[in-house]
C-alpha cells in the first residue's frame, strides 16, 4: 500500500501508472473523481484531491478541522479591549 511506503501525496499520474500495475484501464481524474464521490471507503483515506494530485489521510488527526490562526489584527483588538478602561 501507497501509505505503508510513507507516500501521502501522489500524483494523478503516478495513481493511473499504480491502477494499470494492477490490471485496471486508463485511470483520470475525473475516474478518480467518480470512484471517491461514490465509494465511502475511498472518501476515508483521502485528504484532499485536486487535478493535479492526491493526499491520503497521514493519521486519525487529519479528520479534527483546524482552527484558524488569530490574525494580529484580532490580537490587538483584544489587547486594547483588555486594557480599556472606560471612561473616567
Amino acid at each position: 500500500m501507497l501509505k505503508d511506503r510513507g507516500m501521502v501525496e501522489f500524483s494523478i499520474e503516478q495513481l493511473n501508472n499504480y491502477m494499470q500495475n494492477v490490471g485496471e484501464k486508463q485511470f483520470t481524474y475525473d475516474t478518480f473523481k467518480l470512484a471517491y464521490d461514490s465509494d465511502q471507503r475511498i472518501q476515508a483515506l483521502v485528504t484532499d484531491f485536486n487535478q493535479e494530485e492526491v493526499s491520503l489521510k497521514d493519521s486519525e488527526m487529519d479528520d479534527i478541522k483546524r482552527k484558524r490562526k488569530k490574525s494580529t489584527n484580532d490580537v490587538e483588538k483584544m489587547a486594547k479591549r483588555a486594557t480599556k478602561v472606560g471612561d473616567i
